[in-house]
C-alpha cells in the first residue's frame, strides 16, 4: 500500500511539474551576463509563475482522489484476489451425499418408511412423519450438501430441487389428512419426491475435489 502511494506521488510530481515549487530562472546564471529586465518581462514571469501554481492546485483533487481510492481498498478484496479456493475432499463430498442417498434408497430411510405407511394405509403415522421430515431431509441433509456445490447455476438448480421436495412432502401430508386420505395421491407425491431427490444427487459429480 505504501509503495502504491509513493508511486502515485512520483507520477503526480512529474505530471504537475516540480518547477512550480522552485524559483524561476530566465537563463543559466553562470553563462550569460546579467541584463536589466524591464517591467513587462517581470510581469510575464509573475504571470507564468501564477499559472504554474494554478495548474498545480487544479491537479490536487485528482491526486487526492486517486490516493483515497488506493488507501481505501479493503485488505479482504486483495486477499480474495490472491487466495485460492479450498476444495473439499472426496470423503467429505461422498459422506454428505450418501446421507441423502440413505434416505432415498435404504430400507430404513425416510422414503421407505413413508412407502410402508402408505401401503399400510396408516395415514395418521404418515401425516405425523411428514410434518417434521422436511427439516431432516431438505434443510439438514440437502442443505449441507448444497454448500459443497461450487457453480452458481448448479446451486440454483439444487435450491430448485430442494424446494420441490418440500412441496412433495406437503402433497403427501395433504393426502394423509382426515377426510382427504388417498393412497393414489400419496404414492404420486412420493414418486415425485424420489425423482427430485435423485436430481439433487446427480449434482454431486459437478464438485471439484482435492
Amino acid at each position: 500500500m505504501l509503495r502504491s502511494f509513493l508511486a502515485i506521488m512520483g507520477i503526480f510530481l512529474l505530471a504537475s511539474g516540480t518547477h512550480a515549487f522552485a524559483p524561476r530562472f530566465s537563463r543559466s546564471t553562470h553563462s550569460s551576463p546579467i541584463h536589466h529586465r524591464g517591467p513587462q518581462a517581470k510581469d510575464k514571469d509573475e504571470d507564468d509563475s501564477i499559472n504554474d501554481r494554478r495548474g498545480f492546485l487544479q491537479t490536487i483533487p485528482l491526486v487526492l482522489g486517486t490516493m483515497s481510492s488506493i488507501l481505501s481498498v479493503s485488505p479482504n478484496v486483495v486477499l480474495a484476489a490472491t487466495e485460492e479456493i479450498e476444495l473439499p475432499t472426496r470423503e467429505t463430498v461422498t459422506k454428505s451425499f450418501d446421507s441423502i442417498r440413505y434416505e432415498l434408497q435404504d430400507a430404513n430411510g425416510g422414503v421407505s418408511y413413508m412407502q410402508s405407511k402408505i401401503d399400510e394405509q396408516d395415514f395418521v403415522g404418515l401425516m405425523e412423519f411428514t410434518k417434521t421430515y422436511d427439516l431432516e431431509l431438505r434443510k439438514k441433509r440437502m442443505g449441507l450438501a448444497k454448500k459443497l456445490l461450487q457453480d452458481k447455476e448448479i446451486k440454483e438448480k439444487a435450491t430448485e430441487y430442494a424446494n420441490a421436495v418440500t412441496f412433495d412432502l406437503i402433497g403427501i401430508n395433504r393426502s394423509s389428512r382426515k377426510g382427504q386420505e388417498s393412497v393414489e395421491s400419496a404414492n404420486k407425491y412420493l414418486q415425485e419426491l424420489r425423482e427430485d431427490v435423485a436430481k439433487f444427487l446427480s449434482l454431486e459429480g459437478s464438485i471439484q475435489v482435492q
